[in-house]
């Protein structure tokens, strides 16, 4: 029987024996190259009713939002009217901005406001109207501390580039709850709430609108 230690040195050279040098190795490549193109979007309620019985701030519904967004980075959602139909009241000493419900005539304009759960709890935004003075479209931010340069109404979105986004909760840059994407975006499905800002002298009669969601890829 051999002994322990002749044992254990034949183990130990077997070992070697069957190891592979990288020297004797082999290497191929294969070359990948495709594309990831755009597939599905975000989908939105399409339509709200309401009926307001009283003065004040009033809530005409939700807006479900489904789905998912995989275009160019950076990217915002942002929600506007267009009411090129709106005129305003003759003669009047400033013309109100068109942004909200317009009456059937034209004449008068309901504004309203939106509230998505990326902004925060109890956080309420207008939704500006395109043909307005002014209306200033989103541009990033370079700086954590100054509020937003411009008008629109933006829902969520993924930028970089904007260091509010990128700061977090507490403002500022480089701590714990930072987000190198930018990201202000939800898990969907999510709701979004409307409201309408009803005055005590608004005029009686039928009032409509549309409401345009857009994704604006690298603005």
């Amino acid at each position: 029987m051999a002994s322990p230690t002749i044992v254990s040195l034949s183990l130990a050279a077997l070992v070697i024996a069957c190891g592979v040098s990288p020297a004797s190795a082999t290497r191929q490549s294969v070359y990948v190259r495709g594309t990831v193109p755009t597939f599905g979007s975000y989908t939105v309620t399409p339509a709200l009713t309401f009926t307001v019985r009283e003065a004040g701030v009033q809530e005409l519904g939700t807006i479900t939002v489904e789905g998912l967004y995989n275009g160019e980075y950076p990217w915002i959602m942002r929600i506007y009217t267009e009411n090129v139909g709106h005129t305003g009241i003759a003669g009047s000493i400033r013309r109100r901005s068109p942004a909200g419900l317009v009456s059937m005539d034209g004449q008068y304009v309901i504004p309203l406001e939106i509230h998505c759960p990326a902004f925060g709890i109890n956080v309420w935004r207008r939704i500006p109207d395109v043909g307005e003075e002014p209306y200033t479209p989103y541009r990033p931010s370079d700086d954590p501390t100054k509020g937003a340069d411009y008008t629109d109404c933006v829902l969520m979105g993924i930028d970089p580039r904007h260091a509010p986004w990128v700061a977090g909760r507490d403002g500022q840059l480089f701590t714990g709850d930072d987000n190198v994407l930018g990201d202000t975006t939800v898990p969907t499905p999510f709701q979004m709430t409307v409201r309408a800002r009803v005055d005590a002298q608004a005029v009686r009669g039928r009032y409509e609108g549309r409401l345009y969601v857009e994704i604006v890829p690298a603005p």
